[in-house]
């Protein structure tokens, strides 16, 4: 039956899931039922702004005055076969554009958004080529890719002629546009796997749930998260990867419980790696058998690792003038756009009291301005307070504030100066080096259960955040806009209750860390040139001279600051990611070899466990290296040995 078969979101959450085709045959089968809950107001939203995108790309078709048939809707009670035997075949009729178009081919049905007439300039032949409306900003993503394959193989039993090539209209307003033929053969591959699961007998075979990107959009999320639980699930220990996971299934350790009393070797998974899970999940289970706050907790002992342990060794001493921060941000403010639409903070008045404050923006050029208000308020409270910080939970708040700088071209330098002095500080870099705690998550939420401090707001996580504003956005009502800074509130006082505990429990005799640190070098006042380049107003050259200043500088954060964020990371956790080589020791001094075997300068050898790393990382050349001494990122250029030590390489 033509209804049952598989359809392009299928496939693509298959690529996500593997278990949901199984759970979908189910459903089909009659053996289960979806559970009835509400699609998700954050998905809702989603789905909303796909659709709006899908009707801004067919109204500009009709803009540029191309002739578009629209496909009559699918009638209520009618069958797919049905709707396809309604519609016929309009590819004869001239149509510039053809609008929802369904089509039944080889297993699968599907919808295409476009399809676009094309005649070649050469022999005047006439083809159509699909056109897929997509939220995805940047480029397309391999389930989209699929779908467009599938429409190109339907189109071509359906004309005889394949399309040359597929299309993305991306969020970004862009046509990002790929050749047919270079993903044919994957495509192919892809289809025999699938027409196997169409298999009555292959569907029943069993498969396991495994958290995913699709669970945030999933109907089955609620079945998978009750099998998890029942079962005690290693997935709900903190930090656990699924490469850990596999090992210790396979060592018997199926669940936390089970983890958390494991005392023999697993293979596959490091001592030191194996001993942290342990303790983790121990914390978890004493943590569920009294399940009243605050959660229990371990300091951990500094070692030899120069992250994990030493995590109070970066935490700077609290200061008069110190700033609590949090961000709130519409990542689908338009399709071809985000918006951070609340920039917040807390600081201590001169009563004494901490006091919060909102830097409201609800348009592009509103951003740029509260990104330089933002800016210039930390520049004069810094001067004002030599040893004040900003503190605020994982590294999204500087990491955007950074790009927000970048994105409008406002106050970089000085936020480059506050950034590399020090000013910014993670306080989940510290928590996760300095503690192991019985929570299922190192999320702020789950965190400042260690403190005393209630939150009060009635919104209940980040994504509410973007729904009330989107809220705002349809009826301009500023209730809205009082419980989103009601929940940003409770996010910035309460990480101002985590730093304060953690001051409380830091070891008495350690020092402070600095609360300037020196940056590498210094760089050149760029930010009055730019402004005095930027008076001469519009599409001048002195104004694009302005935009091309700090060009290079821009690129060089957007390059590096991601890894930076790496190096705050312990070595067992990075030992998994391809673009770190972790676990480096010095040798020492070694002989560095040019051509025709010449000595060169001295270089140093190092050695490191084995582990998968990314072809741009194998030894030899020139490189950039990012490394972490003292609790500090920093970077340097070395030229790494053409002939290194084999130890682990």
């Amino acid at each position: 039956m033509t209804d049952r078969l598989l359809t392009p979101s299928k496939i693509t959450a298959w690529l996500d899931c593997a278990h949901y085709l199984t759970l979908r045959h189910q459903v089909e089968a009659g053996t289960l039922s979806i559970p009835r809950q509400p699609f998700g107001a954050l998905a809702q939203l989603l789905l909303d702004k796909g659709l709006q995108h899908e009707a801004d790309c067919l109204a500009e078709y009709r803009r540029q005055g191309r002739s578009v048939l629209e496909i009559p809707a699918r009638l209520r009670n009618e069958s797919f076969a049905d709707w396809i035997a309604r519609v016929g075949s309009p590819f004869d009729a001239g149509y510039d554009v053809i609008y929802q178009m369904p089509f039944v081919h080889e297993g699968v049905r599907g919808i295409a958004d476009f399809l676009v007439r094309v005649e070649d300039e050469a022999t005047g032949s006439i083809t159509y080529e699909p056109v897929d409306a997509k939220l995805a900003r940047a480029e397309a993503k391999p389930g989209h890719v699929l779908q467009l394959c599938f429409y190109a193989e339907a189109l071509e039993a359906a004309t005889g002629t394949p399309p040359e090539r597929i299309h993305l209209w991306l969020g970004s307003g862009q046509v990002q546009s790929l050749l047919t033929a270079d993903f044919r053969s994957y495509w192919n591959r892809l289809r025999g796997q699938l027409a196997t699961l169409l298999d009555s007998e292959t569907a029943t075979t069993a498969s396991t749930p495994q958290p995913c990107s699709h669970c945030d959009f999933c109907e089955f999320f609620e079945t998978c998260e009750h099998e998890w639980r029942s079962a005690d699930s290693l997935i709900y220990v903190a930090g656990i990867r699924q490469s850990d996971r596999a090992a210790l299934e396979s060592s018997g350790a199926r669940t936390l419980s089970e983890l958390a009393v494991r005392d023999e070797p697993v293979d596959d998974l490091q001592p030191e790696r194996l001993r942290r899970l342990v303790e983790q999940a121990a914390l978890q289970v004493e943590a569920r058998d009294d399940p009243g706050p605050p959660p229990p907790f371990r300091i951990i002992e500094p070692g030899d690792d120069p992250m994990w342990g030493h995590g109070f060794d970066v935490l700077p001493e609290p200061d008069d003038g110190d700033v609590f921060l949090d961000f709130e941000g519409h990542p689908f403010w338009q399709a071809d756009a985000g918006l951070f639409f609340l920039l917040g903070y807390i600081v201590r008045g001169g009563d004494g009291d901490w006091c919060y404050e909102t830097i409201w923006a609800h348009d592009r050029d509103e951003e740029a301005a509260a990104t330089q208000q933002l800016i210039d308020f930390l520049v004069q409270r810094r001067a004002a307070h030599p040893g004040m910080h900003v503190y605020h939970y994982n590294h999204t708040e500087r990491s955007a504030l950074e790009r927000l700088a970048a994105d409008h071209g406002v106050g970089e330098v000085a936020l480059d100066t506050l950034v590399e002095t020090g000013l910014f500080v993670d306080l989940l870099v510290i928590v996760r080096n300095a503690l192991q705690v019985g929570t299922e998550s190192y999320g702020l939420k789950h965190i400042e259960q260690l403190t005393e401090y209630a939150r009060g707001h009635d919104i209940d996580q980040g994504s509410g955040a973007v729904v009330e504003y989107e809220t705002y956005i349809g009826d301009l009502d500023p209730t809205h806009l009082d419980r989103i800074a009601a929940y940003n509130e409770d996010d910035v006082r309460a990480t101002r209750a985590l730093r304060d505990w953690l001051v409380a429990e830091r070891p008495p005799a350690l020092a402070w860390r600095a609360a300037y640190i020196e940056p590498e070098e210094a760089k050149p006042e760029l930010d009055a040139q730019v402004a005095a380049l930027h008076a001469f107003g519009p599409e001048t050259p002195e104004h694009l001279l302005g935009d091309l200043l700090g060009y290079w500088l821009r690129e060089y954060r957007a390059h590096i600051a991601p890894k930076l964020a790496k190096t705050a990371h312990d070595t067992p956790s990075l030992l998994d990611d391809p673009e770190v080589i972790a676990g480096m020791e010095l040798m020492g001094q070694t002989e560095r070899l040019g051509k025709n075997d010449r000595v060169l300068t001295p270089a140093m050898s190092f050695r490191w466990p084995d582990q998968e790393i990314a072809a741009d990382l194998e030894p030899g050349g020139m490189s950039s290296v990012v490394y972490s001494t003292a609790g500090w990122s920093r970077w340097v250029f070395e030229r790494r040995p053409t002939r290194p030590s084999q130890a682990g390489g």
